[in-house]
């Protein structure tokens, strides 16, 4: 029975009788059938030919060399099944096993049967075949993951911030990556930086990369607070992730004034923060909370930490992927060799540093775990203004010109220790209004006046805690004791959209139950940075229409013409 057009058959042997007997065999069969005499034709003739099956006459070689012939072979056809047949003068069963060892895929013994043949080639025939329709699948699966990857970087990385300021980068193990790095301006001009890590790498690790994205982009520009975010992923997470998979996170939020950050890390390397004068660490932030999608609750002010920073500090976060990259030796990278690189970095380019140091450590060892790495460097050029990032904010429409409305919410003892209303305000402004263009102007106005409030009104907190970087930290850490055991005052918001003949505006009337402050001598202490009203108010009047007090100084009243805000 004759198969037509099976393609090549290569017979590599020197032995002229075996080429002989063995040629019409495989002609029977429907090969086309080339022979050599010597080892290196073969290869050569492989890599010009690309032949279908190779029969090799163990007596062409030593017993030594077939394995790597057959490693040479098997690296020229790559993917494609190439059957390796060895050809063996003895039927001792002792001469079988080196044939299969060496990676062939069978053996014929001499003289060749010509039934046996027959049968060994349909069944190579059909591995052969099999291989085709998996390399068709995996052909099909690649262009898919080629697909899905750019629609995945995409929606992921295309919203993030591009400043030459944030240097940053992922290398996948795989196709995918279970690491990623989001970045935002939050509405009050801080910036929001989140580098996670899913528990794996690859397809099934990045799964959970998409809802991260939407809920970290979507709470930042409605100017939630990190903490909120970080609550907003876990809750997100706990419904979707399987048992056993989490996310580790590290998210960093710089101050507009560069004059401080925030740092969240649950289930991550160390955070580095980078004097900028000389290169030295000058503070760590070891992982203090446990990954996203474990449990129901967290609470991340428990593992908050507030630092301040200088002009050049560099903030770098990383994943555990750099420090634990192996060599050939099967030794890690580790913390030290980390540190020597930031210690020997040229022109303050760590970043470049790492990586060479990196790949030089490795040597073109494939790696098991992804490697994210972003350096933040804090200088004014980090942070845009507040016309800048207004203007990037988001599509314009136009406002609606007609109606009135009032709302009147009040939080009181345990709701002020649990919600943020500036969100809840200017995002109902937003849908009410359609002032998207506005978003930064009014989070701006109405977080001073509520953070004043709060801290100054209900909390008794003094401002002048804030005189140096000391003092700030303490100031925070006061405000969190008091804050986590408030259960009494309050903070009343009455808001009102009116129509004037000069245009709309937005009225906004803030009540707290603290004491108040000499609000008659407020402008003049105002300018020395150290009392109640400092800077924030200050940038509030210019925005405002008007700004007054009344009663003790616990009532403020703000009018922002919606023209001109």
């Amino acid at each position: 029975m004759k198969n037509p057009d099976l393609g090549i058959a290569l017979i590599a042997s020197n032995d002229t009788s075996t080429i002989l007997e063995f040629t019409p065999l495989l002609e029977e069969q429907g090969y086309k059938v080339v022979n050599v005499r010597l080892a290196a034709d073969a290869i050569r003739l492989i890599a010009h030919e690309q032949p279908d099956a190779i029969f090799l006459d163990t007596g062409l070689l030593g017993e030594a060399d077939n394995s790597e012939m057959t490693k040479d072979i098997q690296t020229l056809v790559g993917y494609r099944f190439v059957p390796i047949i060895f050809l063996i003068a003895d039927s001792n069963e002792a001469s079988f096993k080196p044939c299969i060892d060496a990676g062939g895929n069978d053996f014929l013994i001499k003289p060749f049967n010509k039934y046996m043949l027959e049968f060994k080639i349909h069944a190579m025939q059909r591995i052969s075949t099999l291989n085709r329709k998996l390399q068709g699948m995996y052909s099909m699966i690649h262009r898919e993951q080629e697909i899905a990857e750019s629609v995945f970087i995409n929606a992921i990385q295309g919203t993030n911030i591009s400043s030459p300021m944030i240097r940053n980068k992922i290398r996948p193990a795989g196709t995918f990556s279970g690491d990623m790095i989001l970045s935002a301006y939050s509405p009050s001009r801080d910036l929001f930086i989140l580098i996670g890590d899913f528990t794996g790498h690859g397809l099934s690790a990045a799964i959970g990369a998409m809802p991260v994205s939407e809920v970290f982009h979507a709470m930042t520009a409605k100017g939630f607070s990190p903490e909120e975010i970080l609550i907003g992923i876990n809750k997100k997470l706990r419904t979707l992730l399987p048992i056993g998979m989490f996310f580790g996170v590290q998210l960093v939020a710089v101050s507009p004034e560069l004059e401080h950050t925030i740092i969240y890390n649950a289930g991550m390397p160390d955070l580095l923060i980078i004097d900028g004068r000389d290169n030295t660490i000058k503070h760590r932030t070891k992982s203090a909370g446990l990954p996203l999608g474990i449990i129901d609750d967290i609470k991340p002010r428990e593992f908050r930490e507030l630092i301040a920073i200088n002009e050049n500090d560099k903030i770098l976060m990383f994943s555990d992927g750099l420090t634990e990259a192996r060599n050939a030796d099967d030794e890690e990278f580790g913390d030290h060799r980390l540190q020597q690189s930031i210690s020997q970095a040229m022109n303050d380019d760590i970043y470049n540093q790492i990586f060479s140091d990196l790949d030089a450590f490795c040597g073109g060892m494939i790696q098991v775990d992804d490697v994210t790495l972003v350096e933040i460097t804090c200088t004014p050029e980090l942070i845009p203004s507040v016309e800048v990032l207004g203007h990037k904010s988001g599509f314009i429409k136009a406002p609606k010109n007609s109606g009135e409305w009032q709302l009147t919410l009040k939080f009181t003892g345990v709701k002020l220790r649990e919600t943020n209303p500036v969100p809840i305000l200017v995002n109902h402004i937003l849908e009410m209004e359609e002032l998207e263009n506005k978003r930064q102007s009014l989070f701006t106005v109405i977080t001073e006046l509520f953070v004043n409030a709060l801290d100054h009104g209900v909390l008794g907190l003094d401002s002048s805690m804030k005189s140096d970087a000391a003092g700030f930290s303490k100031y925070f850490k006061e405000r969190d004791s008091r804050l986590n055991s408030l259960d009494t005052g309050y903070v009343i918001f009455d808001l009102s959209v009116k129509q004037l003949a000069e245009g709309r505006s937005i009225e906004l009337r803030m009540e707290d139950s603290g004491d108040g402050f000499d609000f008659e001598n407020h402008r003049s202490s105002s300018k020395n940075n150290t009392l109640l009203c400092g800077r924030g108010i200050l940038l509030v009047e210019d925005l405002c229409d008007s700004l007054t007090y009344e009663g003790s100084g616990n009532i403020v009243k703000a009018a922002l013409g919606l023209n001109s805000i």
